[in-house]
């Protein structure tokens, strides 16, 4: 009789030839390459940089699945910022795009079912990825993120890598026309002292202005750190995991 080959299941840390850094992926305790599976890019916090691979799945999304496993039925990809210094560029949105492509190739992942989130300046990363490859995706989840960063009084600073480009006038509403076929949900606090709710609001609005399936939820009286309400949320997983990529 042939044997079967063993896979390895839960957080599973992995190298890329020619890259110092490492990176996690998430299977699942039942997964089988028999059928297709859904699988999420995740992109951490400002907290998380380094390249170890591995602290990027102790807290958030990686903490929620370590305390209902049944709640995530697919794939989550963890990649890395270098540095914890450091903030998501788009050369590390690329990265993790690069490493979702390896976990593409190496699982069985239904292609359909790709989706994106992130918390903070990852929230911000996904929008970039989101931005970049409006055609890769099946669903975005945004928490806590931002399009373009205000300084005191609402005012706009210098972002060194805007999500849009500069030349924009508009980024909320080019953000919007370029992502309104795409299931979105934004969560946000009202009194967040990291990224202002104003943000939030205004590309939730310019999305739902074009047509957008967009849900927006705010936290009120909630700061920053609002990422367990929406990944402890089984109504917010299942939403995710509902969601399918348009034929084009």
């Amino acid at each position: 009789m042939e044997e079967k080959l063993k896979i390895e299941k839960g957080f599973l840390n992995r190298g890329i030839d020619g890259d110092d850094r490492r990176y996690c992926v998430y299977v699942p305790s039942d997964y089988e390459p028999t059928r297709l599976w859904p699988v999420i890019l995740f992109l951490h916090g400002a907290g998380e940089g380094g390249q170890d691979g591995l602290l990027t799945t102790e807290y958030q999304l990686g903490s929620a699945i370590r305390r209902n496993a049944a709640a995530y039925p697919g794939l989550v990809v963890f990649p890395q910022c270098r540095s914890r210094k450091r903030v998501w560029g788009s050369s590390d949105v690329d990265h993790a795009v690069e490493v979702l492509e390896l976990v593409t190739n190496e699982f069985a992942i239904d292609t359909g079912r790709i989706y994106v989130t992130g918390v903070s300046t990852g929230a911000k990363a996904a929008w970039h990825a989101l931005y970049r490859h409006a055609g890769l995706f099946a669903a975005g989840l945004i928490v806590a993120g931002v399009i373009r960063p205000m300084g005191p009084g609402g005012h706009r600073v210098h972002d060194p890598d805007p999500v849009v480009p500069d030349d924009e006038a508009h980024p909320h509403r080019a953000l919007a026309g370029r992502l309104e076929q795409i299931p979105l949900w934004i969560f946000h606090g009202d009194d967040d002292p990291v990224f202002d709710v104003a943000d939030a609001r205004e590309v939730a609005a310019e999305l739902k202005a074009v047509g957008a399936p967009v849900r927006y939820t705010e936290l009120v009286g909630f700061g920053h750190d609002v990422w367990d309400i929406a990944y402890y949320s089984e109504e917010v997983a299942t939403w995710l995991f509902s969601q399918r990529r348009a034929e084009p």
